[in-house]
């Protein structure tokens, strides 16, 4: 696939102008990393975003007091760092790891400003992006602060369509260990465990050794936000 294809699949070039894309096409540096490298470090200044072409990358946060938190999994086609571009700060917000062979093509600053002013579409995708970003995580934010089925129901039916959309082979099965999820949740070995032999229970997933298997997404998103965790 050229270049010009390449960028034609990413959300934020969408219905851009042809010379646009060609311009991009011109001025992106490509980067080549292996599974375990970073991309992008927390607090590290930020003066490029990335277009995720090929690949899989982890989003983690370090917050106060040391503690880690994964983000999430982004998938190809993608945009990774924008916000450190776009924020007067200009400091990284999160640590960004390859989890699979990875291809971006990056691109400065400075370019992308002006390609924002010469083509309004580039604005528009940008902005439907972060409106995209700011839903999610009011989601994210009413599951985590109901109770952790609800929790596990948000991250395994976010990561289950990322995969669909990404067309990879058998979506339903999540690449997720215990410590995987209790990094994604904020909550104990022992309450990941409780909770995860509930929904195998109720058939709804099943874990084994390559992660955890969605047996029943409709019924995972059917768990009623209201209930409580059980002795908590």
């Amino acid at each position: 696939m050229s270049r010009l294809e390449t960028l034609k699949l990413n959300p934020l070039l969408h219905d851009v102008p042809a010379a646009a894309l060609e311009e991009l096409a011109r001025i992106v540096t490509e980067r080549r990393l292996a599974p375990g490298d970073v991309l992008l470090s927390q607090d590290d200044q930020g003066e490029s975003l990335h277009l995720l072409t090929e690949g899989v990358v982890r989003v983690s946060r370090v917050s106060l007091g040391s503690r880690e938190r994964v983000m999430g999994d982004v998938y190809a086609p993608g945009v990774i760092g924008e916000t450190a571009v776009l924020s007067r700060s200009r400091e990284r917000s999160a640590t960004v790891t390859a989890l699979t062979p990875v291809s971006t093509l990056m691109l400065y600053r400075e370019h992308f400003e002006q390609l924002l002013r010469r083509y309004p579409m580039l604005l528009w995708n940008l902005g439907r992006l972060l409106a995209e970003r700011v839903t999610f995580l009011n989601d994210e934010l009413i599951a985590f602060g109901m109770n952790t089925e609800a929790a596990l129901s948000h991250v395994f039916m976010n990561l289950y369509r990322q995969r669909l959309g990404a067309g990879v082979s058998r979506p339903e099965v999540l690449p997720l260990s215990t410590q995987d999820i209790m990094l994604r949740i904020s909550s104990s070995r022992e309450t990941v465990s409780r909770v995860m032999r509930k929904l195998e229970e109720q058939g709804m997933v099943k874990v084994g050794a390559h992660g955890v298997t969605l047996l029943d997404p409709d019924g995972l998103e059917r768990i009623p936000l209201e209930q409580p965790d059980a002795g908590e």
